[in-house]
């Protein structure tokens, strides 16, 4: 990955390029050398001499692609598409230039008799090669230059959106904390006049369950296993509070106890379990069952409770199950599934979570 981030200007057709444009520039020019070495050892019968001309020619390009890379990086974002495109036929015709008085001075020093004289063809070989070459080089360098650009874009509109995303599953987990806090603690408080004991403890399994909260605040995923034990502690709870009219069951397959899964992903369900299964005036006693086990793939959840389920047109917005749902389309995008209906006398809640799971 990059270190330098790619700028783009205001009208040029150039974005600045980072330290890896050095790597491939150099890259090219190495390829370009050891293509000129074959023909000029063809062309002149001297291998000798096509290393000295290679070496020569080929290192000013080399640093002549360079210097123009620092004047576009740095110069020419200002200058229209029409303009740039002016400029860098005219710097490659005169590089063409440059590079055939680099091979005069040459042969003018050190080639003036010999294979060289016959095989160099004059000065327009050098300027028509260079010139080829240098606007390669200019259209490679707009094209590297605008993946690049496009590369960062992308990316660092893909971090904003993570970002984003992030802080939806904080606000999401926030609006779930304060609803059982203040729910356990109303029970909490109607316990202490007649059964202290049984609020004290309450009281501890409160503590408890509130740890595991605080500790995992920074943690948008938990192990099943650890969402288990803060499912127990919440129905234990719950168990209290309501003493013979509410028994708690659950079944955590062994094989699935490291799964990943959304914290505190189970909370909502358990709630509406406690909420809309209890019947006081029915006499007969609330059970719910969670079970939690391996299917293929995936993670199925499943908890049950007597009652009559009547489901809302539109479910509250950020509370209950809408928040389940919008919890897992974030951690499980098209790997998830989350179905409540009614089963007899009883009410069924099925949660299916098919990793990999995103924003762990």
């Amino acid at each position: 990955m990059m270190s330098t981030k790619p700028r783009t200007g205001s009208g040029g057709i150039f974005p600045a390029v980072s330290p890896l444009f050095w790597r491939i520039n150099l890259t090219i020019w190495a390829f370009i050398a050891v293509l000129g070495v074959v023909t000029r050892t063809l062309f002149f019968g001297n291998i000798r001499d096509a290393v000295i001309v290679t070496l020569a020619l080929d290192t000013c390009g080399f640093l002549l692609t360079g210097v123009a890379h620092e004047v576009i990086r740095l110069r020419l974002h200002a200058l229209s598409r029409r303009t740039v495109i002016v400029l860098v036929v005219l710097a490659a015709f005169f590089g063409g230039l440059f590079q055939m008085a680099v091979a005069e001075g040459l042969r003018a020093l050190a080639f003036a008799t010999g294979e060289f004289q016959v095989a160099f063809g004059g000065r327009g070989v050098p300027v028509f090669y260079y010139t080829t070459i240098f606007l390669g080089w200019a259209l490679g360098y707009t094209w590297l230059s605008a993946d690049l650009a496009k590369r960062a874009e992308m990316l660092k509109r893909g971090e904003a959106q993570s970002a984003a995303v992030r802080a939806e599953l904080q606000q999401l987990r926030v609006e779930i904390d304060p609803h059982f806090l203040f729910n356990a603690l109303n029970t909490v408080a109607t316990e202490i006049p007649e059964n202290p004991d049984t609020a004290l403890e309450m009281v501890r399994r409160i503590a408890g369950y509130m740890r595991y909260c605080l500790d995992n605040q920074k943690r948008s995923v938990c192990r099943l296993e650890d969402e288990i034990e803060a499912a127990r502690s919440y129905l234990r709870i719950q168990e209290l509070r309501f003493d013979n009219s509410l028994t708690c069951a659950v079944d955590l397959d062994p094989l699935a106890v490291d799964f990943p899964v959304p914290h505190l992903i189970l909370q909502a369900l358990l709630e509406n379990a406690v909420r809309h299964g209890l019947r006081p005036t029915t006499g007969a006693p609330l059970q719910i069952r969670v079970s939690a086990r391996l299917e293929g793939d995936g993670l199925a959840v499943v908890v049950t409770n007597p009652g009559a389920y009547a489901p809302r047109p539109r479910p509250a917005s950020g509370l209950g199950l809408a928040n389940i749902r919008r919890r897992l389309e974030l951690h499980y995008p098209g790997g998830h599934r989350l179905s409540v209906a009614q089963e007899g006398p009883l009410v069924v809640a099925r949660l299916r979570m098919q990793e990999p799971i995103c924003f762990a």
